[in-house]
C-alpha cells in the first residue's frame, strides 16, 4: 500500500512535467516579495520527514518526524499544530498497514499519533481538514463517499457515508471558516451535470448548497479556503492547473502559467505555495516548492527535495 501512495504521486510529478514542458512556459522572475511572513510545514521527499521553517528561511527547518508524502501535512487555524497522515508500522508482506494521523503541537515539541484503520478497512484520499476551533479533524475516504470526523483530544472517530445521498466521490474537502465544510463531489452515470463543489453541516450527509459547477476540471484533490473564506484554491491533479474559486460569483479561475499540486494560501492571502519540479534530469524528477501570487505574475522556487505543505 504504502509503495502504492508513493508512486501516486511520483505519476502526479511527472504528468507535471509534461504539462510544463508542453505549455513552453518558464518561471518568472522580477515580481518577487523581499519577505514572506508565516510559517511552513512541508514534506522532505527523500527522508519521508516533516519539517517546519519560517517562510522566509526555509533551509532553517525543524524536523517533527515520519508522514506519508503522497498527502498534505496542514495547520490548525491558530497555527500551533500540524496533522499529517502517516503509517503506525510498516506492513510485512501479505499483511495490511496501519494508517494514524499525526499531531503535532510546535509550541511544546510534542507529537501524539491517532489510529484510524488499517489499509484493509480505509484508502486514504487527499487531503485533510482541520475545524475552525481545532476541535475535529476531517478527510474523505474511499469509497470516496465517505468521511471520518477524529477529535483530536481523545482519537474518537465518527465516519458518515453519503451512498444513500449520492451517487459519486468524494474527492476533497475543506472546512470554511464560518463552520461548514465544502466537499467536491465527481458524480456518476446520469448525474454528472452536478459536478461542483457543495458545502455541508460538519457530521451531516445532506447538500446543503451549491457554490459552483465543475466542468472540464478533473482530479481535484486538494482545496483551501483564503482566511476571510471568500475565495477557494484548487489544483487539478490531472492536468496540475491551479484555480481560484470566488465563491460569491460561483467563477472558477485558473492562474496564467502556474503548474503544480496541493496549492494553498499565504496567511495574507497575497500569495499561494503549490509542490511543482524544481529539477528534473531523465527519469529523475525533484520535487519542490514554489511561490507565486494570486495573478501568477513570479514563480519562485523556495526549496527542493520538498512535498506537499501548508502555510500559516
Amino acid at each position: 500500500m504504502k509503495t502504492n501512495l508513493y508512486l501516486l504521486f511520483f505519476t502526479a510529478m511527472a504528468v507535471l512535467v509534461a504539462n510544463c514542458e508542453k505549455s513552453g512556459d518558464e518561471p518568472h522572475t522580477g515580481n518577487e516579495p523581499e519577505n514572506l511572513s508565516g510559517k511552513i510545514v512541508f514534506q522532505k521527499v527523500a527522508s519521508h520527514t516533516l519539517k517546519v521553517a519560517a517562510a522566509n528561511a526555509m533551509l532553517n527547518s525543524t524536523s517533527y518526524g515520519d508522514a506519508m508524502i503522497y498527502t498534505r501535512p496542514v495547520w490548525s487555524d491558530d497555527g500551533s499544530r500540524f496533522a499529517a497522515f502517516d503509517l503506525l508500522n510498516t506492513a510485512a508482506p501479505g499483511s495490511s498497514s496501519v494508517f494514524a494521523l499525526k499531531i503535532a503541537d510546535t509550541q511544546n515539541k510534542t507529537s501524539v499519533s491517532r489510529e484510524i484503520g488499517s489499509s484493509t478497512q480505509i484508502d486514504l484520499n487527499g487531503s485533510l481538514s482541520w475545524s475552525p476551533d481545532g476541535t475535529t479533524i476531517a478527510f474523505p475516504v474511499s469509497p470516496y463517499n465517505k468521511i471520518i470526523y477524529l477529535n483530536t483530544q481523545n482519537g474518537d472517530t465518527v465516519q458518515t457515508e453519503f451512498s444513500d445521498k449520492i451517487s459519486g466521490d468524494i474527492t476533497s474537502l475543506a472546512w470554511h471558516p464560518d463552520g461548514d465544510i465544502a466537499i467536491n463531489i465527481v458524480f456518476r452515470h446520469d448525474f454528472q451535470n452536478d459536478n461542483g463543489i457543495w458545502l455541508i453541516e460538519p457530521f451531516s450527509t445532506t447538500l446543503k448548497k451549491k457554490i459552483a459547477s465543475v466542468t472540464g476540471i478533473y482530479g481535484i484533490e486538494f482545496m483551501d479556503w483564503n482566511k476571510a473564506g471568500s475565495a477557494l484554491l484548487l489544483s487539478d491533479s490531472s492536468y496540475n492547473d491551479i484555480y481560484i474559486l470566488n465563491t460569491n460569483t460561483g467563477d472558477i479561475t485558473p492562474i496564467p502559467n502556474l503548474y503544480g499540486l496541493a496549492p494553498c494560501w499565504s496567511a495574507d492571502g497575497k500569495y499561494i505555495i503549490y509542490t511543482g519540479i524544481s529539477e528534473h534530469n531523465g527519469a529523475a524528477l525533484v520535487p519542490g516548492l514554489f511561490v507565486s501570487d494570486v495573478n501568477g505574475s513570479f514563480e519562485k522556487l523556495l526549496v527542493t527535495d520538498a512535498g506537499y505543505s501548508d502555510w500559516h
